[in-house]
Parts: C-alpha cells; sequence; structure tokens
C-alpha cells in the first residue's frame, strides 16, 4: 500500500461523494432538475463537464497504454480522432438538438420519429452506455489494487460503488458541478506531469529519442489501416451518437452556450492529448511495458518513475477524475434511459417525478452492480473497449440523429430500419472476427446510412408538423 497515493486518493474520493449529497435535495425536486441540472448549465461550467464527459480512463490510461504497446500511430490516430470530436459536434448538432427542448436522446428520437424509435433508442443507449462502464471500472480496479493495495476484484466494486454513489444521489446537478473539478484535476495533473519529463529528458527531442532507442518500433504503423481507420471515425462521431456527452448539451441554458461550451471543451482536450503524447512517449523510453501483466498500467508506471509521492497522489486523483467523469454521465444515460424514457414515457405516465428520480437512482446502482461483474475479467485492452463502444453507438443511431436534424424526409420506418440494421451488422461483425479490430463500423455504419436513406423514400413522408420541428431545430433565436 502507498500510504501518501492512498490518502490523497481517499480524500478525493470522500469530496466527490459530499457532492452528492450536498445537491440531493435539489436533484429530486423534478426530473429536468435530475437529469438535465435545470437546463441552467453555462458555458465555463459546461465546457469542462462536457470535457470531463468525454475524457475517460481511455483517453490517459488507454490512449497511453495502447500507444506504448502498439506505436505511437495508434495513439495519434486516438487523440486526432477525440479531438476532433467537439467541432464536429459542434457544427452539425449542439444547437440543433438543444433546440429540441428534451431532457434525453431517447426523448429526441420520439419527438422526431415517434415511440417506436424511442424504444429501440432507449434499448441501445442501456446496452452501450453499461458495457462503455467496463473500461472503467477496469481501470478503476487496476489503480485502486496497485494503490490501496487490495486485490483488483475488490478495488472494482469499492470504486465503482464509490463514484456511483455521488451520481445516484444529486443526478446532473452533482455530477456536472464535480466534473468541473475533476475535469480541472485531470488537466493540471496532465500539464505537471508532461513538465517533469520534459525536465528529466532535457527536452522534447530527447524524449523523443530515448523512446525510439528503447523501443525501435515505437514510431512504427502495427496495425491494419482499417484498425486505424475504423477507431478515428467511432471516436470522430463520439460527440454525436454518446448520450453521456448529448445530455450535456441538455443541460447548457440555449443553444448558444451549448455551442460555445464544445468549443470550449475542445481547446482543453487539445491541451490534454499534447500532454498524454509525452506521457505515452516516457513510457515507451523505460522498455517495461512488455513486463506488465496489464500494459494500460504503463501510465501509473510513468507517475511513479517521474513524480514525487504528493504530485504522484494527485496524478492518480486525475486518473480518478477521468474514470468518475465518464462513469457518473454513462450511468446518468442508463437511468434517464430506463426510468424516463421507457417506464414514464411508455409503461406509467402518470408516474410522479419524484418517483421517476427515485427509479433513476436505483437503476444506476443496478447498472453499476452489472458493469463490476462484467469489469471483473475484462474483455481486452480499455481503448479497444471503448473503440467497441463507440463503433456499436454508430452504427445504431449515428445517422438517424444528424439526418433527423437536418433532412426533412427522414421518417420513422427509415429511422428503425437505419438503427436495426446498423446494430445487427455491427454485432455479426464483432462475433465473426472478419475484420481487424475496431473496423467493424467502416460497414456497418455505412449500412445503417444506406437503409435509412432508401427505406425513407420508399414509404411515406414524416407529416407537415415533423418537419416544421426539423426548421425549427436550425433557428437562430437562441
Amino acid at each position: 500500500m502507498q500510504v501518501t497515493e492512498s490518502i490523497i486518493l481517499l480524500i478525493y474520493l470522500i469530496a466527490m461523494t459530499l457532492f452528492g449529497v450536498y445537491f440531493y435535495s435539489r436533484a429530486r425536486q423534478s426530473e429536468n432538475d435530475y437529469f438535465t441540472a435545470g437546463q441552467s448549465i453555462n458555458t465555463f461550467v459546461g465546457a469542462f463537464a462536457i470535457f470531463a464527459a468525454v475524457a475517460s480512463s481511455s483517453s490517459l490510461m488507454g490512449a497511453v497504454g495502447s500507444g506504448v504497446a502498439m506505436g505511437v500511430p495508434y495513439f495519434f490516430t486516438y487523440a486526432f480522432g477525440v479531438i476532433a470530436i467537439l467541432p464536429f459536434s459542434m457544427f452539425l448538432v449542439s444547437g440543433q438538438i438543444r433546440r429540441a427542448g428534451v431532457k434525453t436522446l431517447p426523448e429526441y428520437f420520439k419527438q422526431r420519429f415517434g415511440n417506436s424509435v424511442q424504444m429501440v433508442a432507449a434499448g441501445i443507449v442501456v446496452v452501450g452506455m453499461t458495457f462503455y462502464m467496463v473500461p472503467q471500472l477496469t481501470a478503476s480496479g487496476l489503480i485502486g489494487s496497485h494503490v490501496l493495495g487490495i486485490d483488483y476484484k475488490t478495488a472494482v466494486i469499492v470504486l465503482g460503488l464509490g463514484f456511483t454513489l455521488y451520481a445516484a444521489l444529486g443526478g446532473m446537478w452533482a455530477i456536472t458541478y464535480t466534473d468541473l473539478i475533476q475535469g480541472a484535476v485531470m488537466l493540471i495533473g496532465i500539464v505537471i506531469l508532461a513538465l517533469f519529463i520534459l525536465a528529466d529528458h532535457n527536452g522534447f527531442v530527447a524524449l523523443i529519442n530515448d523512446a525510439l532507442a528503447a523501443d525501435p518500433a515505437f514510431g512504427d504503423v502495427t496495425q491494419p489501416w482499417m484498425s486505424y481507420f475504423g477507431l478515428f471515425i467511432a471516436f470522430l462521431w463520439f460527440g454525436i451518437i454518446s448520450p453521456s456527452v448529448v445530455m450535456r448539451n441538455f443541460a447548457s441554458r440555449d443553444a448558444k452556450t451549448a455551442r460555445r461550451s464544445a468549443m470550449w471543451a475542445c481547446l482543453i482536450y487539445l491541451v490534454l492529448f499534447l500532454g498524454g503524447f509525452m506521457v505515452t512517449s516516457a513510457g515507451a523510453s523505460m522498455g517495461v511495458v512488455d513486463t506488465l501483466a496489464n500494459k494500460d498500467m504503463i501510465f501509473v508506471s510513468v507517475i511513479e518513475q517521474y513524480l514525487p509521492s504528493i504530485l504522484g497522489g494527485i496524478m492518480l486523483a486525475g486518473l480518478m477524475a477521468a474514470i468518475m467523469s465518464s462513469a457518473d454521465a454513462m450511468l446518468l444515460a442508463i437511468s434517464a434511459g430506463i426510468a424516463h424514457d421507457i417506464y414514464k414515457e411508455h409503461i406509467n405516465p402518470k408516474a410522479t417525478e419524484r418517483f421517476v428520480t427515485g427509479l433513476g437512482l436505483a437503476v444506476m446502482i443496478i447498472a453499476s452492480i452489472v458493469g463490476i461483474l462484467i469489469a471483473i475479467d475484462p474483455p481486452g485492452l480499455i481503448a479497444i473497449m471503448v473503440g467497441w463502444v463507440g463503433g456499436f453507438l454508430l452504427s445504431g443511431f449515428g445517422f438517424p440523429i444528424v439526418l433527423g436534424l437536418w433532412w426533412k424526409r427522414a421518417n420513422t420506418t427509415g429511422a428503425l430500419a437505419g438503427m436495426l440494421g446498423g446494430v445487427i451488422v455491427f454485432l455479426i461483425l464483432v462475433v465473426g472476427q472478419w475484420l481487424p479490430t475496431n473496423a467493424e463500423p467502416i460497414i456497418a455504419a455505412p449500412v445503417s446510412l444506406l437503409l435509412l436513406i432508401v427505406v425513407s423514400l420508399m414509404t411515406e413522408p414524416p407529416s407537415k408538423a415533423i418537419q416544421d420541428q426539423v426548421d425549427h431545430y436550425h433557428t437562430h433565436l437562441n
């Protein structure tokens, strides 16, 4: 057990939990408060909240671990795709989907396409976000077992339930304001670590030379081109297809705030990945990645190599911040999908708002337990697992979201065909393993697009009211 790092980590976890307790009564006032923080979040808080929602464990441990293990081109593919998320989202959907005035992504699908599409979308959200919990819990287990001196399984259970507590209690209010803190901790931590690395290696050029000397294959392309391209497009679309990110748009004060938050979050993310490249290079220069039981732990090895105990503890808190800030958003998306989009909308429309928020709290805890059970024996590297989630969501409703906002002719039948067809093809490709890892959306997403367009054109167009709603998405009143 590492005493200093453990104390800092535990203090951090307790502080985040107290935020959930503080916001509990406010969050339970209404569904709007619980799921969208009263749609009152400003640009500054929103930027860090979006950044923190996107910056999961894969952005730190996953990107660095895969970059060291599979070469820096893999890291850059990951980084370029993730940095492009927010400007892509900002111009394509952020303002438009905020004008829908809804609380959740499936609720948007109900508004645009009807009840049947909402139900399918809610199912995709629940499955996708539950699996997305797995790499976050995997990372928390790796960090917890290493720092606290407990076995991996216990660390996954304790830390997983720990960050579930504040998210379940405080809803979007607690999640947003803890993400502000967690985003700042991540950003400051990675900058400090990068500066220590550069100082230790006497500059950037020397750092790269040291990395290549220890691992001559560090700069090599080691994977088939389809793996790189599939990973890139899965992350490029993540700000559009990930409910945990899209819900931050719904929490913004208005469409202009949503766009500005995405813009500033992009700049914050750029700084994070510049620091991440330094960490990846330092990890390669150590030449120890092949000795690690889990290659994602190379990030922790770099922290221990370059930082003193107190700063190391803060950086480990930064890693936990990356995990918690994304996991809480995923839990909220799962909670909203079941409590609001399925139960309130289709099972018991007369349910009180307090009952729905209470059900959402219970759903978060159950979803966390399911994620924990899967994470006890994780199916792969963190970055690869996140790539699968991105590909699944893109194949399911990437194009139905965008064409729903931009193409009046898209209709209910076309959206259903696109969603179900894309998901089925993606799952067949994953199970069949005919393509390189993470390449599945290269085929599944175009199938979804083609089905949506062809089936929409072959069936009746939407009503005039729905087509007028598309015009409303593009008004510039806010």
